[in-house]
This record gives structure tokens, sequence and C-alpha cells, in this order.
């Protein structure tokens, strides 16, 4: 029974000194197959085409009323930069994963902020899916 303790108490000092990843995977949420947030960057897969991901990426940027200083895209990734009304830099790359799912890298700032890279996932999603 003890030596269980110290393993959990080990774990959790793990956790809260981010020597262990911060992984989050949501199954329940329509549309996005996973994400994570580790160093600074809020990764999610989204169950939807590329290029229908890359419009509602822009419309979210658009609703956010973040300006956009850059925005690129191919066949297979694209990249948007864009600033905050706080004049934090945000960058969110997208990538061709299959013809149903597209994984997007959101950064806030330039150490990561994971509160409005969730907000940023959110738009997203309710813009595909609602």
């Amino acid at each position: 029974m003890l030596k269980m303790r110290y393993i959990s108490l080990i774990a959790v000092v793990l956790f809260l000194t981010s020597c262990v990843p911060v992984v989050f995977f949501a199954g329940t949420v329509a549309g996005i197959g996973s994400y994570k947030y580790y160093q600074g960057v809020l990764t999610v897969v989204y169950e939807a085409p590329y290029i229908d991901t890359w419009e509602a990426t822009l419309k979210a940027v658009d609703n956010l009323k973040m300006q956009i200083k850059k925005k690129e895209h191919d066949l297979t990734s694209a990249k948007i930069v864009a600033k905050q009304a706080d004049n934090k830099t945000v960058t969110i790359s997208l990538k061709y994963k299959s013809s149903e799912e597209t994984e997007v890298n959101i950064r806030v700032g330039l150490l990561g902020n994971k509160g409005p890279s969730d907000i940023i996932k959110e738009e997203i999603r309710k813009i595909l899916f609602e």
C-alpha cells in the first residue's frame, strides 16, 4: 500500500512539474478525433476535409477579431499568422491527414497559451460542425 502511495505521489509531482507531457484526448466532442496540448502548441485532429478546415480556420480568425499578417496554403499544408487584440502572435498550421481528417496546430504567443488556443479550437469546431 505504501509503495502505491509513493508511485502516485511521484506521478503527480512529474505531472505538475511538466516532466511528463500534458495530453488531453476528446472522443466525445463532435468532429474532433483527438487533441493534445504539448510544449505550447495545441494539436487538434478535426474529422473534416482539409479545404473545409482551411475555410473554417479563416472564418474563425475573422470571428475572433484577429488581424491576419500572413496566410499561405497548398494542397496538403497551410499556415496563418495573425495578431490578437492584445498584440500576441497566433500561428495556426494545417496539415492534410486523409480525405476526412485535418491536423491543426495552434500556438498563441511566443511560448504558447492554452486558454486562447482552446478558444480558437472551439471556434473552428463550431464553424465546421454546427
